[in-house]
């Protein structure tokens, strides 16, 4: 047989993957607790009356989340407020992994870290440090035990409020 003929049809019989359900954000419980504020820059921050309010925004002793659902979804959001970030609780189970992606709205001006409770990074966070291009951060629980997991989606210019985005978080 042809392996031209071959690779043609082993091709047409591969399925595409299914959508992931998509949730509304404001359709999502808060979670009881968000994560401590990250000792992070911000690379938003300006010098005007609108920077000022931001980092005020930012040195709360929380930031307010959403408890995500189990399972793989889309999430359609905006950011909330002039802090320029949102977060996101999320439970993973021993041994699994979790991988939260911005994938819809103006990719370039956000960023997605990753943090535990107090804010801070811990084993299985370390994918953060790489670099990628890409708004994400994934975690991978070490331990034999479920953990909550924080993830933030930050903005990088000051004055981002309403603006709209979609998070894909896919679970292994």
């Amino acid at each position: 047989m042809n392996p031209l003929i071959l690779a043609v049809a082993m091709i047409a019989v591969q399925q595409t993957p299914a959508p992931l359900p998509e949730v509304e954000a404001k359709d999502l419980p808060a979670a009881p607790r968000g994560p401590i504020s990250p000792p992070i820059p911000d690379l938003g921050s300006e010098a005007s009356a609108l920077g000022q309010g931001r980092r005020t925004a930012r040195r709360g002793p929380s930031i307010p989340a959403l408890q995500l659902p189990a399972g793989s979804l889309r999430v359609k959001d905006r950011i909330p407020d002039i802090s320029g970030w949102r977060a996101y609780a999320i439970e993973v189970p021993a041994g699994g992994s979790v991988k939260v992606h911005v994938i819809e709205g103006r990719k370039a001006w956000f960023r997605v870290l990753g943090v535990n409770a107090w804010g801070q990074d811990e084993q299985g966070l370390l994918q953060n440090r790489i670099h990628t291009g890409e708004p994400q951060a994934t975690y991978q629980n070490p331990t034999g035990a479920p953990r909550t997991i924080y993830f933030i989606v930050d903005t990088l210019d000051a004055n981002m409020i309403g603006e709209p985005f979609t998070v894909a978080v896919t679970r292994g």
